[in-house]
This record gives structure tokens, sequence and C-alpha cells, in this order.
């Protein structure tokens, strides 16, 4: 079976001899010419992405933080390039380089960049924000994070009051489920100075679907918080997204509030086992990997 080139030459080679050949023939022709032409394009656009897609992979620093660390303990906290194990392509992280390892800030919250939560699903979905400030690292992102063969993931959530006080609460095991699943929450066993609010008498979180405004997956048909009843958990606190299971005892995505009025809020930086009423100067959530035993 002949070629599509070998028939444009052998047609290209009878149009000469035969001036008068059928216009079918030359149509026939045309066709095959615009259709190598169409292959073409979508071989160099193939090739691209490639291409794209190996310069990604060799720009990466490491599969997380913790991983960039294990291979450099002298790692510098700052802003490095990660290609989770699994994941199609690389992208920006904050590293926290501390002693015992290397922690991937995925979550940032303090008001200093003036950056609003009450987002969409869509954007907490991507993340937003500034990676070396205040920002929501993405689902998309934590569920990579989150769900490498071989490596294990804890969570680590670092608390700080306008008085100065500071603390923090740490789950031996954290993953975030893929968006088929809503990206439901899992943590294990806690230890730290905050408390686990995650897991507060009937108010447990641990388990739950992220919810945003728009797309409501908190569990509570008809919730309902002092004499206030309402039937998103989400809406109730300023729009924000969070892991809400019948809204419960944390939600470090509400609305950031000034020293002079922080008290008293339904949306606030909320850790309820820390904090009852009060909003908090700031919230950082760190994932840390480490190979599986």
């Amino acid at each position: 079976m002949r070629t599509h080139q070998e028939r444009l030459v052998a047609m290209a080679t009878q149009k000469r001899t035969q001036p008068t050949g059928a216009r079918s023939e030359e149509r026939e022709m045309n066709f095959l010419l615009l259709n190598q032409i169409g292959c073409l394009l979508l071989l160099g656009f193939h090739v691209q992405y490639v291409i794209a897609q190996v310069d990604l992979s060799q720009n990466a620093q490491g599969y997380d933080c913790s991983h960039i660390w294990e291979r450099n303990n002298d790692s510098i906290s700052g802003i490095y390039t990660i290609k989770p194990l699994g994941a199609i392509a690389s992208f920006q992280v904050f590293c926290e380089m501390k002693a015992d390892g290397g922690w991937t800030l995925i979550q940032r919250h303090d008001g200093q960049d003036g950056l609003l939560f009450n987002r969409v699903w869509a954007d907490y979905k991507i993340g937003f924000g500034n990676i070396s400030g205040e920002h929501w690292l993405g689902l998309d992102q934590m569920y990579m994070l989150t769900n490498q063969d071989g490596r294990t993931s804890k969570l680590l959530i670092s608390l700080g009051t306008f008085e100065g006080n500071e603390a923090f609460s740490l789950y031996s095991s954290f993953r975030v489920g893929p968006q088929s699943n809503l990206y439901q929450l899992s943590v294990g066993e806690y230890s730290g100075s905050a408390g686990d609010a995650f897991r507060v008498g009937n108010s447990n979180q641990d388990g739950s679907y992220f919810s945003t405004k728009d797309k409501d997956n908190d569990k509570c048909i008809s919730c309902k918080i002092g004499d206030t009843r309402f039937a998103s958990c989400s809406r109730y606190q300023s729009s924000s997204g969070w892991w809400f299971g019948s809204c419960g005892n944390a939600n470090l995505n509400g609305q950031w509030r000034p020293e002079e009025n922080n008290v008293g809020w339904a949306s606030s930086v909320y850790w309820g086992t820390y904090r009852i009423v009060e909003s908090l100067k700031y919230s950082k959530m760190f994932v840390g990997n480490y190979p599986s035993i």
C-alpha cells in the first residue's frame, strides 16, 4: 500500500504528463496535501507538549519540601518547585525548612495581604493568593501531596494570637481525597498544644467533605448555632471554604479580624479548642512527607 507521500508524488507526475487530467484527481491531491499539513501540525503540537512536560519534570527540585530537605539538610526556607510522585506537572510551593525536616506550606491566613477567602469551589480547587505570603495552595495540589505512593503525610497547624502566644496541632497522618470524593479530609492521631478542633464531641470534621459557598457538602440539612438556623455552614461563616462537618469547631479560612475587633464573630480565623470566641492573628498549615514504613 502506498503512503500519502508516494501518492502525492505519483499524482503530481501524472498531472505534469497529462495536463488535461480529470479534476477529481486534482481534488484528491489537494485533499491529501491538506491532510498531510494537518498531521504535521498535530505532530508539532504534540512534540511541544511533551517538551513542556519534560521541562517541568527537570525543573522540579523534589517530590515535596520534605524530599528536598532529605536530599540536602542545608536547604533554606523559600519558594521551590516540586513534583509529587504521580503528579502530571510540577508547581511552586513555599518550603519551611526546620531542623527536623522540610514542610510544605499549604495555607497561610494572617491578614498581611488582605486576601479574601470567600471564594467559590473553582478557586479552592486550584488555589489562590501569593505563594510567599497569604495563600491557599489548592485542593488539587493537596491531593497530589498527600497521595504519593511510598510516602506518608502528616499535618502541622501553627497558630498565633495578638497577645504573642503560639500553639500547634500535629496530626500523625493527613490525606485529602480526590475531587471525585469531594476532597474528603482524613487526619490521624493528634498531639500538640492547640487541641484537636477537628474532633470535638458530635462536631467531627475528620472524614468531612470540602464545602464552599457554591458547593454545599457539610451534611448539615438545617444547622443551628444559638437561635440562628441556616442551611450552609460556608455561607454562615463569611462564604469561606472548609471541611465543615455540621459546621464544627475549626475554620482557618474564616474572615480575618484585626486586633481591635477580633472577639465574638460567627466567622473568623477559628480553632475552637485553642480560642473559643477569639479570631486568631494567624494560621499556617504545613504538610510533612516521609517514606512509608
